[in-house]
């Protein structure tokens, strides 16, 4: 057979048990399975493969993908419930990788360029100063009962909004807790979407931020909050 008729065969076998043939292509492919049993084994492995293929879209994994931002290259990553990550820290599209598979031993992590389209699309708007809220679901299901009361208060906050660790604390009924509030924001795997840079100290002070008090002071500015900002005003990160 030639390499063209190979190939044709190919797409054949692959179209028919896609169920993707033409009435006349499915009755000669299957001609072709009885005669062959070559074509027969490569048939069994086209559909373990589809199967394997089908059972990664349709059960637990999580997905992910990278995106130019103002902030540099930042990766999102998402399970079926909400997003579990996003970061823009320089660590490389392995490393966010391994990092999301330790995390998740028993789910696949692929990367999706298509399911995550409307979060970075969300995100770009935000960067552009149109978009004051999100409509994306987060996923905190995986952390301990304290931080994810936390993160959940945090998220209460609106566009501009500021509110102190101590107020925090005392909104999830830990008043004395305003320093592990502090470190529960700051191991927030979701940053921005879940807006920890809203919560300030109570001198009115920013406080920390993971990555860098430059990300905060940008974030504030983005929602007009200028009063924050001090001296440093204008000389953090300017946005296109």
């Amino acid at each position: 057979m030639t390499e063209r008729g190979t190939t044709r065969s190919e797409e054949d076998l692959v179209a028919w048990i896609l169920g993707d043939s033409e009435a006349e292509a499915a009755k000669e492919t299957a001609e072709h399975l009885a005669a062959s049993p070559d074509l027969r084994e490569r048939a069994a492995e086209y559909r373990l493969l589809h199967r394997s293929a089908e059972s990664l879209r349709d059960g637990p994994v999580i997905r992910w993908r990278r995106f130019d931002s103002p902030f540099g290259a930042m990766r999102i990553a998402a399970s079926a419930e909400g997003l579990v990550a996003l970061s823009w820290q320089d660590e490389g599209d392995d490393a966010f990788v391994v990092g999301l598979e330790r995390r998740y031993p028993s789910t696949p992590v692929v990367c999706d360029t298509d399911r995550l389209a409307s979060a970075e699309a969300q995100l770009t708007e935000y960067f552009g100063r149109r978009r004051p809220r999100f409509d994306l679901f987060v996923d905190l299901t995986e952390l301990g009962d304290f931080q994810r009361a936390v993160l959940d208060a945090a998220s209460g906050l609106g566009f501009g909004e500021t509110v102190t660790y101590t107020e925090i604390a005392r909104r999830i009924g830990r008043p004395k807790a305003s320093r592990a509030v502090g470190n529960a924001l700051g191991r927030n795997p979701v940053p921005i979407i879940v807006p920890c840079h809203r919560v300030v100290r109570t001198d009115g002070t920013l406080g920390g931020y993971t990555g860098g008090l430059r990300y905060k002071r940008t974030l504030l500015d983005i929602e007009g909050r200028t009063d924050l900002l001090g001296s440093h005003a204008q000389t953090e990160m300017p946005l296109a």
